[in-house]
């Protein structure tokens, strides 16, 4: 078991200090995470511009694919790594779930919300062979090229990426979002946090919880004792 650390936080650390939306994204734009990753976007976008083609067909795939795939990929990263065991292989040898578990114990401290250098470099240099795979297949459709799906590719799960950044951190702070898509967000994520850590693991899309019937109903789930901990 994990003592949670009552040593008080860094209000520059602590996403309960921003209440409003402007606040939010004044913190967004000066984490290093968004800004990495707005350069990786900026060198996809480069990639695309240098291919040549118009946009087309293969554009429009590398889009759908994208948006179709995000929910269930965060599902299995969520669920298989950052909740891997204790003592696990995963664990072990790849270092993944450690501090996903100091994000849990405590959920408004910042510097466990935003994804660390190292991460952002880890999933940059991971989905590009990733995003090499899926368009290459979807490349085998006629009238479909590699190269522009490819970086347009690469362009989208950037995106995602800052999105999924975007989103995590405005899930934690004390604004409440307006809109239905990112109010049924929040919503779930605190019940992730806070009721039961087995159900709830999308972050901007809660398709891959609907897939994999990990999305019920708040009160069909018990309330979990290591939510805080993950055991």
């Amino acid at each position: 078991m994990v003592a949670e650390s009552t040593a008080p936080l860094d209000p520059r650390r602590d996403a309960g200090e921003l209440r409003t939306k402007r606040d939010v994204f004044a913190r967004f734009s000066q984490a290093t995470s968004a800004r990495l990753l707005g350069v990786f976007v900026g060198i996809a976008i480069l990639g695309r511009l240098l291919v040549g083609r118009s946009p087309g067909l293969g554009d429009l795939a590398a889009l759908g694919v994208t948006i179709a795939a995000t929910g269930s990929v965060e599902w299995f990263i969520h669920r298989h790594l950052l909740h891997a065991p204790e003592g696990s292989f995963r664990m072990r040898v790849f270092g993944t779930g450690r501090g996903h578990r100091e994000h849990h114990l405590r959920p408004v401290d910042i510097g466990w919300i935003m994804l660390s250098p190292s991460d952002v470099i880890a999933f940059a240099v991971g989905f590009v062979p990733f995003t090499a795979a899926w368009t290459g297949l979807v490349s085998l459709v006629p009238g479909i090229a590699f190269w522009p799906t490819f970086t347009s590719g690469l362009v989208f799960v950037g995106l995602g990426l800052l999105h999924y950044e975007w989103t995590h951190l405005l899930v934690h702070s004390s604004y409440r979002p307006t809109t239905t898509y990112y109010a049924n967000l929040a919503r779930n994520h605190r019940l992730h946090h806070f009721r039961n850590e087995g159900y709830w693991l999308g972050v901007t899309s809660n398709s891959g919880d609907r897939i994999l019937k990990t999305l019920p109903d708040r009160g069909d789930v018990e309330l979990s004792d290591t939510a805080r901990t993950l055991g």
